[in-house]
C-alpha cells in the first residue's frame, strides 16, 4: 500500500482508532476468531516506533497494525474495517462517555424491559445507546462490578452474568433482547479468551520471534522487552520479530461435550434454571477449546448431534444458539429440535444414546492423546430408590470410557444439590463418584473454569 502523505494523524488518534477497530471486529459476523482487548494493547505498542520515528502516524501505519495483529483468516476483513474507519470518521468528533460498568448495565437491563433499543449498521451509535466508550475497555462490552479487564475474573463478574440472565428473561421486545444477548455472549467469551490464554501459556513456554498474523496474545511482554534491550535497539529500530511469542504445540486433545436439555433443566430456582447454569459455563469453555478436536451433542429423550470431531464448522453460530437456549421454554426448545415432528416422549432424561455416541467418537479416533468428556446436566436420572437397566447401562458406558483412559467431567448444576432435587440426584452423583468421575459445579463460571483448568492439567 503506497503512502498518502495527506492522511496523517497525531498519536492521540490511536486511542480512538484502536478500540473502535477492536469493537467493530468483535461484532463482525464473518470473523471466527474475535480480537481480544490484549490485541488493542499490542496495537498501541507497535504504533509507538513509527510515531517516534516520524512524529505522526499515517493511514498505512494504522491499517498495517490492524492487519498484522489480526489472525491470518481475519486479515482481509481487518484491512477493510480499518480503512473504513479511517475514511469515514472525523478524528476531531466528540468521543462517547466511558464504558458500561456494572451499575450502568443494570440500569440498561431495567430500561430495556420497556424501551426500544435501536441498532444501526456496524452498531454505529450503539456506543451512545449503551453508554459504551471508544477506549481500551470498550471491547469488553460488559464490564465487571469491580474487576479490571484481562487481569482475571471474580465474584462481581459472575454475579453480573447471572443478574443479566435474570433480567433478559423478562424482556419481551425482540430487538432489545437480541442486543443484550449479544452483550451477554461477549461477556462469556471474555471468560473464554482468558481461559484460552492460560491454556496456551501452559501448553507451550518455548519462545520464537513474533510472526505477522499470529495471535498477539501469545507475545511474552517481559521476555520481549528483555530481548529488545539485549539487542540494543533504539525505539526507531524495533522490528516485529524483536517481539517474542510462545509457540503453539500441536493439538492432541479430543473432547466431547454433552448437554442435557431435558425438562428438568428448565425448572427455575431463584430466577435461573439448570440450562442457564450449564450454558454460562459451557460457552466460555467451548470457546477456549475451539481449536481442539471436539464433538457436541444435546440429549433429552432423543439425542441431537450438533457437531462431530471431523465436522468443519464456525463456532460462532453454535455459541449464539447456546446463548439463545438460556431464554427458551421447553415448548420452544422442542419446536427448535423436533424438526416439525411432535413426540409424546420429548423432554425425558435419557442420556444413553448420547453417551454411546460420545464413546464411539472417542474410541474411533486414530490419534492418541488426551481424551475428555464433559457432561453438563442436573443429573436427575432416576426416581428415588429406583434403579433401571437403562441407568445401569449409562454407568457401564462411563466405566468403559474410564477403562480406556478417557477422563470424564460431570459439570453439575447447583440445583442438583437443592432439597427439591436431591432425592432424584443423590444416587446418580454418588455412583459417578464411585467411578472416579470428576465433579465440578457450574454455579459460578469463573470458578468452574478454574476447576476445569486443574482437571485438564492433571491429564
Amino acid at each position: 500500500m503506497s503512502e498518502n502523505v495527506y492522511m496523517t494523524y497525531p498519536f492521540r488518534y490511536a486511542h480512538w482508532f484502536i478500540p473502535e477497530f477492536i469493537t467493530r471486529m468483535r461484532r463482525h459476523r464473518e470473523g471466527e476468531d474475535k480480537p481480544s482487548p490484549r490485541q488493542g494493547i499490542n496495537m498501541g505498542k507497535l504504533l509507538l516506533p513509527p510515531f517516534m520515528r516520524k512524529g505522526h502516524l499515517t493511514f498505512n501505519d494504522l491499517v498495517n497494525v490492524a492487519v498484522i495483529t489480526s489472525s491470518v483468516e481475519n486479515q482481509g476483513i481487518a484491512e477493510k474495517m480499518a480503512a473504513e474507519i479511517l475514511v469515514n470518521v472525523d478524528p476531531e468528533e466528540q468521543l462517547p462517555d466511558p464504558s458500561l460498568d456494572g451499575e450502568d448495565f443494570m440500569s440498561l437491563l431495567q430500561k430495556a424491559v420497556d424501551d426500544q433499543i435501536e441498532v444501526t449498521p456496524y452498531a454505529k451509535g450503539l456506543e451512545n445507546e449503551l453508554g459504551m466508550a471508544a477506549n481500551e475497555s470498550a471491547p469488553d462490552q460488559f464490564s465487571s462490578f469491580e474487576n479490571k479487564p484481562d487481569i482475571g475474573v471474580g465474584p462481581g463478574e459472575d454475579e453480573l452474568i447471572k443478574t443479566g440472565i435474570k433480567y433478559i428473561k423478562d424482556i419481551r421486545k425482540k430487538e432489545a433482547r437480541e442486543v443484550l444477548m449479544e452483550l451477554l455472549k461477549e461477556k462469556l467469551l471474555k471468560l473464554g479468551r482468558e481461559f484460552e490464554r492460560k491454556e496456551d501459556f501452559n501448553k507451550s513456554r518455548n519462545l520464537i520471534p513474533y510472526q505477522p498474523g499470529e495471535d498477539t496474545d501469545l507475545i511474552d511482554e517481559e521476555r520481549s522487552l528483555d530481548n529488545i534491550l539485549d539487542l540494543g535497539r533504539a525505539i526507531d529500530d524495533i522490528r516485529w520479530d524483536d517481539f517474542l511469542m510462545r509457540q503453539r504445540q500441536k493439538q492432541k486433545r479430543h473432547i466431547v461435550f454433552i448437554l442435557d436439555i431435558s425438562n428438568t433443566m428448565f425448572y427455575d430456582l431463584e430466577g435461573i434454571n439448570s440450562i442457564s447454569y450449564s450454558i454460562m459455563s459451557m460457552v466460555p469453555l467451548l470457546w477456549g477449546l475451539k481449536r481442539e478436536k471436539y464433538g457436541l451433542c444435546f440429549y433429552e429423550s432423543n439425542t441431537h448431534v450438533v457437531k462431530d470431531f471431523y465436522d468443519e464448522v464456525n463456532v460462532n453460530p453454535i455459541l449464539e444458539d447456546l446463548v439463545s437456549m438460556m431464554f427458551l421454554t421447553t415448548t420452544e426448545m422442542e419446536k427448535r429440535y423436533s424438526h416439525g415432528r411432535t413426540s409424546m416422549t420429548w423432554g425425558g432424561t435419557l442420556p444413553g444414546k448420547s453417551l454411546e455416541w460420545g464413546y464411539d467418537q472417542i474410541t474411533e479416533i486414530s490419534e492418541r492423546g488426551d481424551r475428555m468428556v464433559f457432561i453438563f446436566s442436573d443429573f436427575v436420572l432416576t426416581q428415588p430408590g429406583e434403579e433401571t437397566e437403562q441407568t445401569s447401562e449409562n454407568y457401564r458406558i462411563l466405566q468403559r470410557m474410564s477403562d480406556l483412559g478417557v477422563r470424564v467431567c460431570a459439570c453439575v448444576s447447583p440445583l442438583a444439590h437443592k432439597s427439591i432435587f436431591r432425592p432424584y440426584t443423590q444416587s446418580s452423583i454418588a455412583e459417578m463418584k464411585k467411578l472416579g468421575i470428576t465433579m465440578i459445579d457450574t454455579y459460578k463460571p469463573s470458578t468452574f473454569l478454574e476447576e476445569v483448568q486443574k482437571f485438564m492439567a492433571d491429564a
